[in-house]
């Protein structure tokens, strides 16, 4: 009995973990083709908005086929750590792919510094802004400061906060993946 309970948490795990190396390769391929092809939007709300959709259609969905792999029911507690451990790959990937394209082009924080100024001047025009604000903005924006957060030490502080939104996101899809079995009167 005691085999079976350590045969199933290991094989949750490694679903989990193969299903974040899924995602976080799907991100990778995302971020690289838009990279080359629209750096600026890598510092967009449309970006953001549509890894949040990947990741929760993702692990729900990867979470609901674990539950049905193990008997179509999984208590609360089982599903946010699926759902945590799936994000938690996934982001490390992601994080390991950052330094990596660090390495490969140490351009890509002035890159991204680039790109979140273009952003930030975009949605101040779109919300009608003065020429003389968009200017202050320019003014005000330091490069070096944005650069350092897509630089090494920036990609250990992001996984740290990666960690903690990690967690709400879990608790959140675990709502979706879990389902009690009824329970006999």
């Amino acid at each position: 009995m005691e085999d079976q309970v350590q045969e199933s948490n290991a094989s949750w795990f490694k679903d989990a973990a193969k299903n974040g190396l899924i995602l976080g390769a799907i991100h990778i391929v995302v971020m690289l083709l838009l990279y080359m092809l629209l750096p600026s939007k890598l510092t967009g709300f449309s970006y953001v908005f549509f890894i949040l959709v990947l990741n929760f259609g993702f692990t729900i969905y990867m979470g609901n086929q674990w539950r049905k792999q193990v008997g179509g029911f999984l208590d609360y507690g089982a599903a946010f750590k699926y759902a945590f451990i799936l994000l938690l790959i996934n982001g490390i990937t992601g994080i390991i792919f950052s330094a990596l394209l660090l390495v490969i082009d140490p351009t890509y924080p002035d890159v991204m510094a680039e790109s979140q100024l273009n952003t930030s001047i975009y949605w101040a025009q779109k919300f009608g802004a003065p020429e003389d604000a968009l200017e202050q903005m320019r003014d005000q924006f330091d490069p070096e400061a944005v650069t350092k957060r897509f630089g090494f030490m920036g990609l250990l502080t992001s996984l740290g906060v990666g960690v903690i939104l990690y967690a709400i996101g879990a608790l959140i899809m675990a709502i979706f993946i879990r389902k009690n079995q009824p329970e006999m009167i």
